[in-house]
């Protein structure tokens, strides 16, 4: 699902009083929750947007259990910085499991804005690895 499928999901929820919205199709399933009206969060295959006072965030999340990595092994350089503007499909890091390097990709355009996991940490399934700023 992309970030315009996303941001219509949101302004019906709003729209319509919608405080929780679960969508299930072939490219995954997406979970959305408003909090008191302010925003409202989504999980698109273990990804997550955010929007707050006009501004989307959408936050990559941990697709599998693993060693996350920014660079391409546990030495090397990361593969995007914060301010960085990366495209669908970007490799952004890997997560390393069961001895094997697997690239995370960004799902859409947009620039980094955070890194929310720790170089050379284990992450969980869903654990949030980076906030992006759709562009």
């Amino acid at each position: 699902m992309d970030i315009a499928e996303i941001r219509k999901l949101i302004r019906v929820m709003r729209d319509h009083g919608i405080l929780e919205l679960e969508v299930q199709d072939r490219r995954g399933k997406i979970r959305l929750v408003r909090e008191n009206g302010a925003r409202a969060d989504a999980a698109p295959r273990g990804g997550a947007a955010r929007e707050s006072a006009g501004r989307a965030e959408v936050v990559v999340a941990a697709p599998m259990v693993g060693t996350f990595h920014r660079g391409p092994g546990p030495d090397g350089p990361p593969f995007v910085e914060i301010g960085a503007l990366v495209e669908p499909g970007q490799v952004l890091c890997v997560i390393e499991a069961m001895k094997m390097m697997n690239e995370i990709p960004a799902e859409v355009r947009g620039l980094v804005r955070r890194v929310l996991a720790e170089d050379g940490a284990a992450v969980e399934y869903g654990a949030p690895l980076f906030a992006l700023e759709p562009r």
